[in-house]
């Protein structure tokens, strides 16, 4: 059930005032409005600034719509793939358990076996990641 929280704005003290400045606003609508009707100066004045001003307001529409649509997208793409990574550990995590330690032999993202180069510490030869180890320096 999807609930809003408009009945929880006007209860508050700024009801009073979000019901005022809509009022407002509403009228200025209707006044603008009518005045647009009534006044032959304003009704030029708006047609000139519209011819003036509608290429720029048109791209602008067309950029919000485009990048709406590119990110509706990309959230129903990375909206279902969240919980799955939500709820399973990556490959890293899995290697960095104190119980998984000592098995860390090959780098998890090249495939390349690591090298020690301190006391608990392991090198990727070929991406030179950092790891973790249990096992003591070896000698070289």
């Amino acid at each position: 059930m999807r609930t809003t929280r408009l009945p929880s704005l006007l209860s508050s003290r700024y009801g009073p005032l979000l019901v005022i400045q809509s009022a407002a606003n509403l009228l200025l609508a209707v006044w603008l409005y009518l005045e647009y009707t009534h006044n032959p100066f304003m009704q030029a004045y708006v047609s000139n600034a519209w011819a003036s001003v509608w290429p720029e307001i048109t791209i602008g529409i067309s950029a919000v719509i485009v990048a709406a649509v590119i990110l509706a997208f990309y959230g129903r793409r990375h909206s279902q793939s969240l919980p799955a990574r939500l709820g399973s550990k990556s490959k890293l995590e899995d290697l960095e358990e104190p119980s998984n330690l000592a098995r860390l032999d090959m780098c998890p993202f090249c495939e390349t076996p690591l090298r020690p180069i301190s006391e608990g510490r392991l090198q990727c030869r070929k991406c030179r990641r950092y790891f973790k180890s249990s096992l003591p320096k070896m000698a070289y």
